[in-house]
């Protein structure tokens, strides 16, 4: 138990760069309710907890009184079999620190251990000098485990490999100014570009972005995905043909950011429709890929339509793709889908029936829509904004907001009478 727990000796682990996140996390250290996060294998959900454990520690809460716990350890692989693990590891903890007054239990990878939510809400119930957080690689464990057996008792939180904005941050020989304008980041332009566009190949998966070996990154990388597959759906599921959800995880990967249908799909990795549909569903509750629905009033038209598919980060598509074009216009598209994702869930995509001109992306905000093309190239063509009309006069939503996402073409223009702001990637993913 000691070497999960460094701190309880004075030696606080390496907390990693620190995340957005993390400022949302520490009010919910000070409320009962349990936190969750969840997220794609290795997007730094681990260092979220060191963050934490840090804060803690800094504002004179004794180290003695948190307890972490990784369920990744080749020792709770095989003493994992029964909830009986998490009353001993409590037990034994309290036998050796005697921790007085509340306790912070962090668990790593709780799904690891069968029956974990009915431990935790038996303990959440009994006692309320037991703060508990909590990790899993699984969105399954929000829509099943906790949604069945932990109502009313978390709050929820979303991690994701880092964003770009959080790696340049990062860098220190990257002294931006703050708060980033056009303006004031112009100086570093280019060096902000190439960052972007190697990012745009290599992804921001945090244990990798310091790596200049591209060919053990890309190797690391297809091994994170396998381990998704074959760690985290295949025994969950209980699927026993690994082989077509292998497959069809490699498709998604060589046709991202692009429209799919179960036919199609189906048709591709030679099975069928229903079967495709399931698998798909947990490739996307474990944060592999993301589904975005037409952007339709009618809910049967929505789902009788053709969805787009995007990969959770541009580096797993590079290391699992058979395609050697870097293809940049579908890479900022799909970085453009993970920093809205982020932040929101009501994403859609819009194509004129007629024209078959598409918009790329429509994000329902609090105060309206906020509509998206992206076309990385300064060689802008009119159909980039056309279709802004288009959708407009076929809808009748208020307080809308039209952007056009470029490589780096700064201005804001006005075509049929609408404001469209042209900016570049680079200073939107700064800015946003």
């Amino acid at each position: 138990m000691l070497k999960h727990n460094q701190h309880w000796a004075g030696k606080m682990p390496d907390s990693g760069i620190k995340r957005d996140i993390t400022s949302s996390l520490i009010p919910a250290l000070h409320i009962h309710p349990i936190i969750v996060i969840t997220g794609a294998r290795r997007s730094g959900k681990s260092y979220l907890f060191r963050q934490l454990i840090s804060h803690l520690v800094e504002n004179d809460i004794p180290p003695v009184n948190i307890l972490f716990i990784n369920f990744e350890d080749p020792y709770f692989t095989l003493h994992r079999n029964s909830v009986d693990l998490l009353d001993k590891i409590m037990h034994e903890y309290k036998i050796q620190k005697n921790p007085m007054g509340k306790i912070y239990c962090f668990f790593d990878e709780i799904q690891n251990i069968p029956n974990w939510n009915l431990w935790v809400r038996e303990v959440y119930d009994r006692d309320d000098t037991v703060k508990f957080l909590l990790t899993g690689s699984n969105s399954e464990m929000l829509s099943i485990d906790l949604a069945t057996h932990l109502t009313g008792r978390i709050i929820a939180f979303e991690n994701f490999p880092f964003s770009f904005q959080e790696y340049v941050l990062s860098l220190p020989n990257l002294p931006l100014p703050h708060p980033i304008t056009y303006e004031n980041a112009f100086p570093y332009q280019e060096t902000i570009i190439h960052l972007l566009e190697e990012r745009m190949q290599k992804g921001l998966f945090p244990e990798l972005i310091k790596m200049e070996n591209f060919e053990l990154e890309k190797e690391m990388l297809n091994q994170y995905f396998q381990n998704v597959l074959f760690k985290d759906i295949i025994p969950r599921f209980s699927i026993r043909n690994s082989k077509t959800i292998e497959q069809l995880a490699y498709y998604c990967s060589n046709t991202f950011a692009t429209r799919y249908s179960f036919r199609n799909l189906a048709k591709a990795v030679s099975s069928n429709e229903n079967t495709v549909k399931e698998y798909l569903s947990y490739l996307e509750r474990a944060y592999l890929f993301f589904s975005v629905e037409p952007f339709e009033y009618s809910f049967k038209r929505q789902i009788r339509y053709d969805k787009k598919l995007y990969i959770a980060d541009n580096g797993l598509r590079n290391a699992t793709s058979s395609s050697f074009s870097p293809d940049y216009g579908r890479a900022a598209e799909n970085m453009v889908f993970t920093h809205l994702r982020r932040e929101s869930k009501t994403i859609y995509f819009w194509q004129d029936p007629k024209t078959g001109k598409e918009i790329d992306f429509i994000v329902k905000k609090k105060t309206g829509y906020h509509l998206l093309n992206i076309s990385y190239t300064d060689n802008l063509h009119e159909r980039e904004w056309d279709t802004f009309s288009i959708f407009l006069n076929n809808s009748n939503l208020q307080e809308t907001q039209f952007t056009v996402i470029s490589r780096n073409r700064y201005e804001t223009i006005i075509h049929d009478g609408i404001q469209i702001q042209i900016v570049p990637l680079w200073l939107w993913l700064l800015t946003q």
